[in-house]
């Protein structure tokens, strides 16, 4: 379910696994500054979170690196979503290469964000995160796109409305859910519905399969 937007009286808990200190001192200091978000934890190793989450430590949100030493944050992400299965779990690294953007997606990471973004762009994207969304990076999505591009189409007896269509094609290029209903004209209320319709017209959970199941069944042309 999707966790109330941030305020400055109820912040949304967070989490940091990143090795580098600097880094992750200064995401923490970026969010906290910008209100609404409230560091509980910060950790250079995934075997220290996890620690700290089996004893007892609660948090909205985990932010994590994938290149960590010791425990991968691919098989980490995969344990906290065990632990926490309420948390959002955002991937924050510089990994761009297509294995590990899967693998993480498929351990159930809810998004995947590349360092070298904007704090506006890593703002949106843990807004996207926290409303249920799961949000790529603009490289990441091209990517995707570009994997399932040659799959052969799936005919599927339940198509997409052309609105629907649309939503789906702006998401794949990395666009806000704010960002898709201004270039539409909507409300981002609707959106949300438009969003939530593919998914169940497609039998999937989360966005980037959406978009990954359209392609196959030749509802998005990307030509």
């Amino acid at each position: 379910m999707p966790l109330p937007p941030p305020t400055k009286d109820k912040p949304i808990r967070l989490v940091l696994i990143e090795d580098h200190a600097d880094f992750r001192e200064s995401v923490s200091m970026v969010l906290e500054q910008r209100g609404g978000y409230q560091c509980v934890g910060g950790f250079s190793t995934m075997e220290d979170a996890l620690e700290a989450f089996r004893g007892g430590l609660k948090t909205d949100l985990v932010l994590s690196d994938l290149g960590l030493p010791g425990m991968s944050g691919i098989e980490g992400i995969k344990q906290v979503r065990e632990l926490l299965p309420e948390a959002r779990v955002l991937v924050l690294t510089a990994f761009t290469d297509k294995a590990k953007v899967f693998a993480a997606l498929e351990a159930g990471a809810h998004g995947y964000l590349v360092k070298a973004g904007s704090a506006t762009r890593l703002m949106e994207t843990l807004e996207e995160v926290l409303a249920g969304g799961t949000p790529l990076d603009p490289k990441i999505a091209g990517m995707i796109l570009q994997t399932f591009r040659k799959l052969s189409p799936i005919p599927d007896a339940e198509s997409l409305s052309t609105r629907e269509c649309e939503v789906l094609q702006l998401a794949a290029k990395g666009l806000t859910r704010q960002e898709i209903a201004d270039e539409l004209k909507l409300s981002a209320h609707s959106v949300t519905e438009y969003i939530k319709r593919s998914f169940d017209k497609l039998h999937v959970r989360n966005l980037p399969a959406a978009v990954s199941e359209a392609i196959r069944r030749g509802f998005l042309d990307l030509s």
